[in-house]
């Protein structure tokens, strides 16, 4: 990728963002060597895999990443045998351990986290390794006495040793006849050797070596003659002790350099994984989502906002490369025209970096071979270049480089030279952009420019739209919308006096003017256009969400029925089959007794043509005869109204005042709420019909079916769209069943399930109240819900 455009489009701040969210110094140094690149494959896993790590942390909180440390240092040592550290050598224990707890937690999930297990199956599980430097190093990398025998034996002769020095000193210490020498009645070390500390004074009479002396002089430390070779013998057990803890030191750094190339696969995969987590918490800090990828070099942003913008951001919505392949965007300064080709080109750097986009989940991001950005004021005074002459500079080497798949960024085209040589140049360099097939987004104040995209096929105006009554762009894009500068407006309601504005406009052609006057015209028009297509747009996607709704309930309606239905009639023929054998079991016996032999097989044929009418009586039958009359057309059921439920034939009485095409109906103990289209009213006078349903027990049959539901709902470690499919499904069945409130748990985690949950009940017209559950029924991890 374009070493300039990513310094331009601040990909660097975006990193920094990345690597604040690693755990660990491997993944941040991973976070900061992330590169856009635009093999489709490796975009697509790397989304797969932030996706993934998402879900985890939905899920249960994410990966556990605690306990790695970065030993790429050390193990580049212990690859050519240098003794590392005791420190260092736990370090490394520690680091097989978590990326041991960390595979298996991995694999456990594989379903949700096929890629991310994969990686974890590639750790190394070295157990051998582990065993041996525990065995051999405490917990702040000290050798343990049980490290070797050698060891051992000569720890517990150093400590025979010391005491036996120690109590020699102490004799000395408690003397009368050393009484007057000693200037404090403690043993100190000095080079390493047990001292008394002495006046000065008497240190010859004392005897001994000296091996220090105070500051002020007055006292020195002398190791007394009747120790020094105690000392000695003390002296050798740890020089000795050193060359065991060192001979340690070094088969355990051989070890671990025994295995080098398995713990630098380790290291790397640790890191990886530490950067797809970062992504993941990134992408929740943004609340970004993943974008669609083509192959067509379309950009469809939706709802997107620049990631580095701090405070409140308006979204945009901007696309180009599909019904044209460059749009040039007009307006005053100030109004986010710069801001729009960053968010595009940052957006798509973002994406081709496996990083999730602040934008709308319907975005789409081309896999752009090349991403160019020319943007900005980038005069260069060293290289005495103007701003014209360094824009030029980065315009030459942009379509010197320029493929076949690449997007481009300009700002400002022409600018910074004479108007109509700098305008003209743009139209050419434009024209050579359209005919390689590269997708421009460009701004401009030239009109020349907005005349040319009226007049070149491919290319399309846009504007960002400007509050002529606060003076302050709104930062919206308009897409087929020219902008103008507004700088006379501008400039009079700041105060300009109007003689010098007026003046300034007759300085202006009468083809200048005509012209601005019917861009002015055009902005108009395509605004109040635009606004309207979206109101149309609103409406059709409501439109579309109601119906698709509506035919979803009716089929899981249906689907419910059907189910029920069927578990009836099985259990019906199960009763039938029990009885029918009984009977046959009774025959026999009157048989074996000689006992109503003559009306045995009379008996038998009843019993087998009851059988078998019953049986043609149970055959699944979906057609009900419907005998009461459709409602006519606007017809309006009212609550209390007595109405029959076709899909059930069963009938009952209307709760509340029907909302989008449903009513809830209350029949007996059960509750359910069905489509208009479902019911049929009933006159005061009419008696049920009894039906097949009835006449077989099936309706009860259907009713204590649907009335056998939990008053709780279990979604917690589910996704988001799984566990919305299971509420929809179980707050119908609860209203089937009657309940008056239910017990919904999310869990509390990121609080992103509980929101979708909210956001969902909010839109449920059987739903009255819910709220976040009190003490003892789950707290902030529980919803209750009450039922109209």
């Amino acid at each position: 990728m374009d070493i300039h455009t990513l310094h331009i489009l601040e990909y660097s701040s975006i990193l920094e963002l990345l690597s604040a969210h690693t755990t660990n110094s491997i993944g941040r140094d991973f976070a900061a060597q992330l590169e856009p690149v635009s093999y489709p494959e490796t975009v697509v896993r790397r989304l797969q895999e932030t996706r993934e790590a998402r879900d985890l942390r939905d899920m249960d909180g994410g990966m556990p990443l605690g306990g790695v440390y970065d030993i790429r240092s050390a193990l580049d040592r212990a690859r050519i045998e240098t003794q590392l550290t005791g420190r260092e050598i736990v370090e490394v224990r520690y680091t097989l351990e978590a990326a041991r707890r960390l595979r298996s937690h991995l694999l456990n999930r594989r379903e949700r986290a096929p890629l991310l297990a994969e990686m974890a199956a590639n750790l190394p599980v070295l157990s051998p390794v582990e065993s041996r430097i525990e065995s051999g190093l405490n917990d702040t990398g000290e050798v343990k006495d049980s490290a070797s025998p050698e060891l051992a034996r000569l720890r517990s002769q150093i400590k025979v040793n010391q005491n036996r020095l120690t109590d020699r000193l102490q004799s000395i210490l408690s003397s009368e006849r050393y009484k007057s020498y000693i200037q404090d009645g403690v043993i100190t070390l000095r080079e390493d050797r047990y001292c008394i500390p002495v006046k000065t004074e008497y240190a010859k009479a004392f005897g001994g070596i000296v091996h220090d002396a105070s500051q002020s002089g007055a006292t020195v430390f002398i190791e007394p003659e009747g120790t020094v070779e105690l000392g000695n013998t003390l002296k050798q057990m740890v020089v000795q002790e050193q060359h065991e803890v060192s001979r340690i030191l070094r088969e355990l750094s051989a070890l671990i350099g025994s295995y080098h190339q398995e713990l630098q696969k380790m290291v790397s995969i640790l890191g990886h994984l530490d950067v797809i987590h970062a992504k993941a918490i990134l992408a929740e800090e943004m609340m970004a989502s993943e974008p669609i990828l083509n192959r067509k070099g379309v950009v469809k942003l939706r709802g997107a906002r620049h990631p580095l913008i701090k405070g409140k951001v308006t979204p945009i919505d901007l696309e180009v490369g599909d019904q044209f392949t460059t749009v040039l965007i007009t307006g005053p300064n100030t109004g986010g025209k710069t801001v729009a080709l960053k968010t595009v080109g940052l957006l798509t750097l973002m994406t081709l970096a496996g990083l999730q986009i602040p934008a709308l989940p319907d975005s789409e991001i081309a896999l752009f071979d090349q991403v160019f950005a020319d943007i900005g004021d980038e005069q260069d005074l060293q290289q005495s270049l103007s701003t014209f002459s360094a824009h030029v500079k980065n315009l030459v080497h942009i379509v010197n480089d320029l493929g076949s798949n690449a997007l481009a960024l300009l700002d400002e085209m022409g600018a910074g030279t004479d108007p109509a040589e700098g305008a003209a140049l743009a139209k050419a360099y434009l024209d050579q952009l359209l005919e390689r097939g590269a997708r421009v987004v460009a701004t401009t104040h030239y009109g020349e420019l907005k005349e040319y995209a009226y007049s070149r096929e491919g290319v399309e105006n846009a504007s960002v739209e400007f509050n002529r009554q606060t003076l302050s762009p709104t930062y919206r894009i308009l897409l087929g919308v020219p902008g103008s500068s507004n700088a006379f407006y501008i400039a009079e309601k700041l105060g300009m006096p109007s003689e010098i504005v007026e003046e300034a406009k007759g300085f202006l052609s009468k083809r200048d003017i005509e012209t601005g006057e019917l861009l002015q015209q055009i902005e108009i028009s395509r605004r109040n256009a635009h606004e309207l297509e979206q109101k149309a747009e609103r409406a059709f996607n409501d439109a579309e969400q109601a119906r698709e709704e509506y035919e979803t309930r009716v089929q899981q309606i249906s689907m419910v029925q059907k189910t029920v239905r069927q578990q009836a009639q099985e259990e019906a023929r199960e009763a039938l089959k029990r009885s029918s054998e009984k009977a046959e079991n009774i025959l026999k016996d009157l048989q074996r007794m000689n006992k109503g032999v003559r009306k045995g097989s009379s008996v038998r044929q009843k019993l087998l043509n009851l059988k078998n009418e019953t049986f043609s009586e149970l055959q699944p039958d979906d057609t009900i005869t419907e005998d009461i009359p459709a409602a006519p057309y606007g017809y309006e059921y009212k609550p209390g109204e007595r109405v029959r439920v076709l899909s059930l034939n069963l009938d009952g009485q209307i709760l509340d005042t029907p909302k989008n095409g449903f009513a809830a109906v209350q029949m007996g103990a059960m509750r359910a709420t069905f489509p208009l289209n479902q019911l049929r009213p009933l006159k005061a006078a009419e008696e049920p019909k009894v039906t097949r349903m009835t006449k077989t027990g099936v309706g009860e049959i259907v009713m204590r079916k649907a009335m056998q539901i939990s008053p709780e709902l279990m979604l917690r470690a589910m996704r988001v769209d799984e566990a919305l499919l299971m509420l929809d499904r179980y707050l119908d069945d609860a209203c089937t069943a009657g309940l008056k409130s239910a017990r919904i748990i999310h869990g509390k985690g990121t609080g992103a399930l509980r929101s979708a949950v909210h956001q969902f009940l909010s839109s449920q017209p059987v739903v009255a109240a819910y709220r976040l559950g009190e003490e003892g029924e789950g707290g902030d991890g529980a919803t209750i819900v009450t039922f109209k």
